[in-house]
């Protein structure tokens, strides 16, 4: 009797049993998706003419996928990741194909660490060298290339090639070393 009621439970309950399988089924799929929707990575391989990359996380590497870049509409700007350079890695589809992931850019380490530790200043450095920096407390805006650089800020403009140079003020125009030749006359002293 004991045997038959227990059957016939298992049977009134077998339906139950079988979509709390289907139910935990999903919820792994799930919370598998959710790990996997946003990682912190690095990239590998960049294809600027696709504005493409592979980035690796993990033990895993991503198929290319679409990086950021600043602006892509009529106004377009372009600034491809070096690789090695941190991103984070968006799925936004969940599945595993990567097909709805895209890579945003910039994020600091220690091989790439950020252009400038002060707050005040937005900065940008290029691989050869070139930096230009806004310093919006001083209200002061730098560019150097090598022996070239502009400094400008409330009170005027600073023009240099090595020692050479003119700074331009409210107050008028000051020619800083070097000759001042005009048809191979230094009028500079004369």
């Amino acid at each position: 009797m004991m045997d038959l009621l227990d059957a016939h439970v298992r049977q009134l309950l077998a339906p139950l049993v079988d979509r709390l399988l289907e139910v935990e089924q999903e919820l792994e799929d799930l919370r598998r998706c959710g790990e996997g929707s946003i990682r912190i990575g690095t990239f590998g391989e960049v294809d600027a003419a696709t504005g493409r990359a592979t980035v690796s996380h993990g033990e895993l590497k991503t198929p290319s996928v679409p990086y950021l870049n600043p602006a892509a509409g009529a106004l377009s700007e372009s600034r491809h990741p070096s690789p090695g350079e941190q991103c984070l890695l968006l799925n936004y589809g969940g599945g595993d194909s990567g097909k709805q992931t895209i890579a945003l850019p910039g994020i600091a380490s220690t091989a790439f660490p950020p252009a400038s530790a002060d707050p005040n200043v937005t900065c940008r450095n290029y691989p050869d060298g070139t930096t230009s920096s806004y310093d919006h407390a001083m209200h002061a805006y730098t560019w150097k290339n090598g022996p070239f650089s502009i400094k400008a800020d409330q009170l005027g403009v600073e023009v240099m090639l090595g020692a050479v140079g003119f700074r331009l003020t409210p107050a008028g125009f000051v020619h800083i070393g070097g000759k001042v030749l005009h048809d191979g006359v230094n009028i500079g002293h004369t």
